[in-house]
């Protein structure tokens, strides 16, 4: 009886562990979160959208909730599975770091001149997004697996 229930025991404790998502895809699942909250913006800068200053605050901040949250999941030796990581976020993280700081930095700026309502200055700070996002990529995201 005893062995039984540890045998239901570990099952019930390593169950969720196996169907847990792995480090790339939560990160991925945090990307998709990221692009979600930007491109919305993107349409208005675009002229696509027409320009609520209300609304377009409200979206500024919900990118700034979830910007750093992708960062989170880089643990060493993460790069397993449909990772698009490149080795080079763990051989250089220093520079990985520095483009970390740049695209939180470029999130901020974003949501001040959100605040601010000037729409070509949004429009600039959006382009900063952007290019930091396209800088990391370049620099750390290889092709998809």
């Amino acid at each position: 009886m005893k062995k039984l229930l540890t045998v239901l025991l570990l099952g019930a404790i390593a169950a969720p562990l196996a169907l847990a998502d792995t480090p790339a895809e939560t990160r991925t699942k945090s990307f998709k979160k990221i692009l979600l909250a930007f491109e919305p913006m993107g349409a208005v800068v675009r002229g696509r959208d027409p320009y609520r200053k209300d609304a377009f605050i409200r979206q500024a901040d919900a990118l700034s909730l979830i910007a750093a949250e992708p960062f989170k999941h880089f643990p060493a030796n993460s790069i397993s599975g449909k990772s698009r990581a490149k080795p080079e976020v763990w051989s250089q993280p220093a520079k990985f770091q520095a483009d970390k700081d740049a695209f939180l930095k470029s999130v901020a700026d974003l949501g001040q001149a959100a605040r601010g309502g000037d729409l070509d200055a949004i429009k600039k700070n959006y382009g900063a997004v952007a290019q930091s996002c396209k800088s990391c990529h370049d620099a750390f995201r290889g092709p998809e697996k």
